[in-house]
């Protein structure tokens, strides 16, 4: 496919963006506290950026890796020039598994919970906490798409979990520090 946009034929080119463009976006969505503006924006720059350095691709690994890589760097960019502004986040639409309202009610507020934990913890932990769980990505992947090491990688998501397990507790009203 990357020969074929290399090659200028666009219809290759929408066909990537159709496939990968909402993967990116929820990336983005996460990295950047829930602003879908933003993350809407950033998404578009991940592929114009694709684009405008097209004939300098050359993937050895998973396309998705190599588009979450743009994503992540562009990210990082971002938040070097602003200073994130945190919010109440409303939950990303997630398929309804059971019926009653009870279930319906404590799904969202455990959601909720979560998402807040994620936003609470640092920008390099953030990162590797979104990568991890939300993309399923090895640690190895993911020191490739951050480019920090492999242990670097490990101990930023041990002290992310640990810290997502505190906040966890903090807002079920249990006391972390026993």
């Amino acid at each position: 496919m990357i020969k074929r946009i290399q090659a200028g034929d666009t219809e290759a080119f929408d066909i990537v963006v159709r496939k990968y463009y909402r993967s990116i976006y929820q990336f983005c969505y996460r990295r950047l506290n829930g602003d879908s503006n933003i993350a809407s924006d950033i998404t578009q720059d991940v592929f114009l950026k694709l684009l405008e350095n097209i004939q300098a691709v050359h993937i050895l690994g998973k396309f998705q890796n190599y588009l979450l890589t743009i994503a992540a760097n562009t990210c990082n960019n971002y938040f070097k020039k602003v200073k994130p502004i945190y919010t109440d986040l409303e939950v990303l639409e997630i398929a309804d598994v059971t019926n009653g309202p009870l279930e319906k009610s404590i799904r969202k507020e455990n959601q909720i919970a979560v998402r807040r934990a994620i936003d609470l913890l640092p920008d390099y932990q953030k990162e590797v906490i979104i990568l991890r769980f939300y993309y399923d990505l090895k640690i190895k992947e993911i020191a490739d798409i951050t480019k920090a090491s492999i242990p670097t990688v490990k101990s930023r998501l041990q002290q992310g979990t640990k810290k997502l397990q505190r906040y966890l507790a903090d807002f079920k009203g249990g006391n972390h520090y026993e």
